[in-house]
């Protein structure tokens, strides 16, 4: 496609054309991966900023730029700083990369159908469910998350839950290419404030919670609330809204939403368009549950994982399924091939027959569900009291409001908290530590060991009898720790086999 052709696609202010006949070979906001007939889209980033690179894009071979501001205010900025180089103006360099990646890739995602997850907690597993579902069903699927991308069983990593636009265009393209028919993304707040998400046509949405994370970013709950809802307001009214109505923003999510909208949870009473969860059964190793839909039609599920909210993430995954005119028999298969995902509530059975779950938990609300979760399987399934042992610490250069808050839920319910490091980054990890013993309830036992492998021994020599349960939380299925600026290979579930 030639430049002109772009213009259809892109909101536009004004624009400086030096030629019309360059064909576009391809599209970069980082200026050292420019290429000869690139478009370069110069964003302003939290640290650097794209326009200050744009010589850097032009010498490298980009010959349109797409920016907020010009270089110059000269009018003839086309013709004499920068010979044979176009430019466009746009309002928002983050929208117009949405809509020019799209459109080079030959909008991909309307050939496919797209289920986004948002929420604080439970997006992986709610993925990871639906995924075994509708691989169950016959159906090759995309994942891309946390976790990692997937093209069926092909992965690759990733650094960010959401990546950005222009990646994410051409991971749908390679899947539309795979064959692929179904995909599945999370769908994280920052991707949706800085529109990485923008064009993308979702058949089925949904929320699993919102809870305290990412105030560094978001700065109140309420710009927070905001970013999740911009998902729901995207939807097109032949698309499909999930929501826990459980959730105390759950109305506000689906407030101004034009899609068809599908409520589920414990609290409410039957109706049509409500899913309800009840006569759970939750154990060790699984969870037992019926939902009635509509107020008509109970339906019996069974899942391989444990705790209350795994439940909720599975709802949200059948309601998607149903939705995509999956049977229930099809349903209900799916479900027991799978173990969710990596890292969530994963089980180690260790030598002396205690548990140890590594979860990802690393928000105030994840670490008490979690905590919970193990407190009630002790209550219910050990005919002699046993110990609960949480091992966890918080994350540096993060949001710091969260660590003594996790410090007093720990202590609150765990017998005893081992505060270790997670990843520290550039901060130092002691005064990591010092934050979250702010809120460590007086009496209980607490111990430091800042070195996490030593830590997680410690809560394997303490879990001496077969009853104990020990989580290790925050860093589920990461096999790194950032130390500075260091990355180095680390695995919490690598460390309990050792003792399994």
């Amino acid at each position: 496609m030639k430049i002109t052709d772009y213009l259809d696609y892109i909101s536009y202010e004004e624009f400086h054309l030096a030629s019309v006949n360059i064909d576009v070979k391809g599209i970069a906001y980082n200026s050292k991966l420019c290429k000869q007939d690139f478009i370069f889209v110069a964003i302003p980033g939290e640290k650097f900023d794209g326009h200050n690179f744009i010589s850097n894009a032009i010498e490298n071979g980009a010959k349109i730029i797409v920016c907020e501001k010009l270089p110059e205010v000269d009018e003839n900025l086309c013709n004499e700083k920068f010979p044979g180089i176009s430019f466009l103006l746009v309002k928002n360099s983050r929208i117009a990369l949405a809509e020019l990646s799209h459109a080079f890739y030959g909008f991909p995602t309307n050939k496919l159908k797209i289920i986004g997850i948002t929420g604080t907690n439970g997006k992986t597993t709610t993925t990871f469910l639906l995924k075994s579902i509708l691989e169950e069903a016959g159906k090759k699927v995309g994942v891309i998350g946390t976790v990692g991308i997937f093209i069926g069983d092909e992965k690759t990593e990733s650094n960010r839950t959401t990546p950005e636009s222009l990646e994410l265009a051409q991971i749908f393209s390679k899947m539309q290419e795979a064959g692929v028919e179904y995909v599945i993304m999370e769908v994280s707040s920052h991707s949706l404030v800085l529109h990485r998400t923008d064009t993308i046509n979702f058949q089925v949405a949904a929320f699993t919670n919102l809870t305290h994370e990412h105030l560094d970013f978001h700065k109140t709950i309420e710009n927070y609330v905001l970013a999740k809802k911009k998902l729901f307001d995207s939807l097109q009214e032949n698309s499909i809204a999930i929501a826990n109505s459980d959730d105390v923003f759950a109305e506000q999510m689906l407030q101004t939403c034009k899609a068809t909208k599908i409520k589920f949870g414990r609290e409410e009473d039957y109706a049509e368009h409500f899913v309800k969860i009840f006569d759970e059964k939750i154990s060790k190793i699984g969870s037992q549950f019926k939902l009635n839909f509509d107020g008509k039609n109970e339906v019996d599920f069974k899942i391989n994982l444990t705790a209350r909210y795994n439940v909720e993430n599975a709802t949200i995954a059948i309601i998607a399924a149903k939705k995509l005119d999956i049977d229930d028999n099809t349903i209900k298969a799916g479900l027991l091939k799978s173990n969710g995902a990596p890292g969530r509530l994963e089980i180690v059975q260790l030598k002396n027959g205690a548990v140890a779950y590594v979860d990802y938990a690393h928000t105030p609300d994840a670490l008490e569900k979690a905590l919970v979760t193990c407190k009630n399987i002790l209550e219910n399934e050990s005919e002699k009291a046993g110990k609960l042992i949480c091992v966890f610490g918080c994350g540096g250069d993060r949001d710091k409001s969260k660590r003594a808050i996790m410090g007093k839920i720990s202590t609150e319910i765990a017998d005893i908290t081992i505060l270790t490091d997670d990843n520290p980054r550039t901060e130092n990890n002691e005064s990591i530590i010092d934050d979250i013993m702010l809120g460590v309830k007086k009496g209980k036992e607490t111990i430091r060991i800042s070195d996490r492998e030593s830590a997680i021994k410690k809560a394997v020599e303490l879990a001496s009898n077969k009853e104990d349960i020990i989580i290790v939380a925050g860093k589920g299925h990461e096999n790194y720790q950032i130390i500075g600026t260091e990355t180095k290979y680390f695995s919490d579930m690598d460390i309990l086999k050792l003792f399994a």
